[in-house]
């Protein structure tokens, strides 16, 4: 009997095992292989190794296959040593042998020295478990990630580092040693050379890294984090090059240290250089429209400032362009031309249009809840038709504006498939986000005193798209209100484009020392789009009001009659939303008019209509600006009076926020000496807000808002006086797991006798 071996041993655990080769005749090459003998396998299953080798039974022994073969099992991770022997058989056939010693297991994994981040956080960092099979290289990418985490906590002087421990021949101890010092606060950030902005513009580019503060603990701000530091000095060259300054650049950043280990000093060199202006723009290479046609389609023109953010959102405009003929993989190349002289940049577009696509499958993946119909109806691209970059977008934006998924989680990846360069598939990956909510209220107002709200709601019921929600609210004080709302709404009812809903209700509402109302009646709903985003809505409600516990002698029975009896009304509305994300939105805008017109029996005759107008856009970096104005008014018809529940009373958490709830508006003061709240028939405000994000990943955002309005008996044109109340204040806002709690304090602006202020608003729901 002969043998060959051939040898490969882990040499030290920090390296590639070295490998190596060992053939004392070379008379077993060509010989046939009979069998397989596997040795030395303790924990590892025998199939999953045979899968690995590629020589096969009845071929001749190949030098370079067993070679390969090695390599193969080495990269399983699971071995530090492996040994093939031949064996010749009797037969002039070859036995195989291979042999193995199995890397060790990880009994125990320990932390020293991490005083500063526990050790259940830290497990929750690595992905290498106990009794794992040891992997060098997977310690330290574990190393990696736990410094990455110290980092992202403020300690970035944290070192750690690794050492194994035998504990028996085929188990060892991993232990993580840790030296996390103190957390280092940014002292103070220092620009140089800087001559075209002030520091204090440049360090509010810097959305990430910002000087420490006595408010640090809440926002975070002062954390050195270096990839979010590397992003923030991207932000600073992308501004420099939307103002013109095509040629800026920065000197690596001086990162220093003081002697105490707690500060830390961040220095920025600059080179802004000068800025320059748009010159000629031109088109080139495979034309499928007119220069004419191609110049209407960018923002750019000559004589302005060079913006890169402009000739991207160009390079996007003309690239979709192509696309939305087919060519699917059209190439837009924008060949800049730079005149020292002149201070200008000329441009030419070049394109390359490529070929044809279709789209091939479209695939949904991700949607662990949400019904595969529920995306695909959002969807404007399908099967089979020409490709569309215009469709593609207007699909992703139409599925981020369900609401249904994490903001950013939304994929479209394109695949060709094998031997089909003229088709696309789509894979449309999605993440669930939570879509039931339970939200909770409170706050103190000093007519209607204490009071609290609830509601659970689902706006993704089953999967199915449809929103059922349950709603309670109660307050005490001088006529406690009451109310209950069951609303349900399927905004694709029986797989058609119509919509459906309905709610039943009870409510009992007290007008502030007026009397208290009681509401019971429902309403049904139905809704079809009339254009892109837009949708038109017919709402039939019936409802029942009484009234009791009057609260001022001032109340007569003839006001009282206005009110009472039955309601029978339909509501025209129409709603156009734009919108990036119903929640937290961002972009955007959203339009709605509504027309109701009670008399189609009952007790009551009136018309009433209402305006509302939503405006969102980021003012820079991750500051929001929000805008809400609405307009309304009511009259009475045939001689009726307008039912006093149904005027307008503003003031409270959803419009005027600086002033108590239902407090503004008209009124009169009655015997008692108390202002009786009388409503308006004619309403306008409007709602400013600036909203920033104080600790993104726990949903703490910070608010300053401003509003203007008032309700008056009617348009107040002519001789009627124009009375604009102001307020101003600022919140904070926390999306929590149970919902948006927002914290606001409004200041009246001008304050008038017996206004409180100032007025805090605690309340849990979205704001507008």
């Amino acid at each position: 009997m002969g043998l060959f071996t051939l040898a490969a041993q882990a040499e030290s655990e920090n390296r590639e095992p070295a490998r190596s080769l060992q053939i004392p005749y070379g008379n077993f090459y060509g010989k046939v292989v009979q069998s397989f003998e596997i040795k030395g396998l303790k924990r590892i299953e025998k199939d999953a190794v045979v899968a690995k080798i590629g020589t096969k039974l009845a071929h001749p022994v190949n030098r370079e296959q067993i070679k390969d073969d090695i390599k193969a099992l080495f990269s399983m991770g699971y071995f530090d040593d492996i040994q093939v022997e031949g064996e010749i058989l009797p037969s002039g056939q070859v036995k195989l042998i291979y042999s193995f010693r199995e890397r060790p297991v990880i009994s125990k994994i320990e932390f020293e020295g991490n005083e500063k981040i526990g050790t259940n956080d830290l497990k929750d960092v690595i992905k290498i478990k106990e009794w794992s099979i040891l992997d060098v290289n997977k310690v330290r990418e574990d190393v990696a990630r736990i410094q990455k985490h110290y980092e992202e906590k403020g300690f970035y002087l944290a070192k750690v580092n690794f050492a194994i421990e035998p504990v028996d021949d085929d188990q060892v101890k991993l232990i993580y040693r840790i030296n996390d010092y103190d957390k280092v606060q940014i002292k103070k950030i220092t620009f140089l050379n800087n001559r075209k902005f002030s520091d204090q513009q440049l360090k509010g580019l810097l959305a990430e890294t910002r000087e420490g503060g006595s408010l640090s603990f809440l926002t975070s701000s002062g954390s050195f984090k270096e990839a979010a530091f590397k992003q923030d000095l991207q932000r600073l060259n992308y501004w420099y090059l939307d103002h013109g300054y095509v040629k800026f650049r920065y000197e690596n950043p001086v990162v220093t240290v003081s002697d105490d280990k707690k500060w830390l000093y961040i220095s920025i060199y600059v080179d802004e250089g000068d800025q320059y202006k748009i010159g000629t723009i031109d088109f080139g290479g495979d034309l499928l429209f007119s220069k004419e046609e191609l110049e209407k389609d960018i923002t750019l023109t000559s004589g302005e400032l060079f913006s890169v953010s402009k000739r991207n959102t160009d390079i996007q405009r003309l690239t979709e362009k192509y696309q939305d003929l087919g060519y699917a993989f059209a190439n837009v190349i924008p060949k800049m031309n730079i005149h020292e002289d002149t201070l200008t940049i000329d441009t030419e577009y070049d394109f390359e249009k490529g070929n044809l696509v279709h789209f091939g499958e479209i695939n949904i993946l991700g949607n662990t809840k949400t019904h595969d119909k529920v995306i695909r109806r959002e969807l404007k691209i399908h099967e089979g038709e020409l490709y569309s970059g215009t469709k593609m977008r207007e699909s992703r934006e139409n599925v981020e504006r369900l609401g249904f998924f994490a903001p950013g989680e939304i994929l479209f990846n394109t695949v060709t498939p094998k031997d089909r360069p003229d088709v696309l598939d789509v894979d449309i990956t999605v993440k669930e986000r939570s879509t039931g909510t339970i939200t909770l209220g409170a706050g103190v107002g000093s007519v209607q005193g204490v009071f609290f709200t609830s509601t659970i709601s689902e706006i993704n019921l089953f999967g199915r798209g449809q929103n059922l929600s349950l709603s309670a609210q109660y307050s005490s004080g001088a006529g406690s209100s009451r109310s209950f709302n069951l609303g349900f709404t399927d905004p694709y009812a029986f797989d058609t484009l119509w919509s459906m809903g309905g709610d039943l209700y009870s409510v009992i509402l007290p007008i502030p020392n007026r009397y208290n109302t009681r509401k019971l009646g429902g309403d049904a709903r139905l809704g079809y789009p009339i254009g892109e985003f837009t949708r038109l809505f017919f709402t039939y409600k019936n409802e029942g009001l009484q009234i009791f516990d009057k609260q001022s002698t001032n109340i007569t029975d003839e006001m009282i009659r206005q009110d009472s009896g039955v309601l029978s009304s339909v509501v025209v509305n129409v709603v156009r939303d734009v919108r990036n994300n119903r929640f937290e939105t961002t972009a955007g805008n959203y339009q709605s008019a509504s027309v109701e017109f009670a008399g189609l029996g009952g007790d009551k005759y009136f018309l009433k209509w209402n305006l509302n107008n939503r405006f969102y856009r980021r003012v820079i970096g991750d500051l929001v600006f929000r805008n809400s104005v609405e307009v309304g008014q009511i009259t009475g018809m045939e001689n009726h009076p307008i039912p006093p529940s149904e005027k307008f009373y503003l003031g409270g958490p959803n419009n005027m926020k600086g002033y108590d709830y239902l407090s503004l508006g008209p009124s009169m003061i009655g015997s008692n000496g108390v202002r009786v709240p009388l409503g308006g028939g004619f309403q306008a405000f409007s709602l400013f807000e600036l909203e920033y994000p104080l600790i993104r990943d726990a949903g703490l955002k910070f608010v300053t808002f401003f509003d203007a309005g008032n309700s008056w008996e009617r348009i107040p044109v002519g001789g009627d006086p124009l009375v604009i109340r102001t307020d101003a204040g600022f919140g904070f806002r926390w999306f929590s797991p149970i919902g948006p709690l927002r914290f606001e304090w409004g200041y009246p602006l001008s304050k008038r006798p017996g206004e409180s202020s100032p007025v805090f608003q605690f309340f849990i729901g979205a704001p507008f």
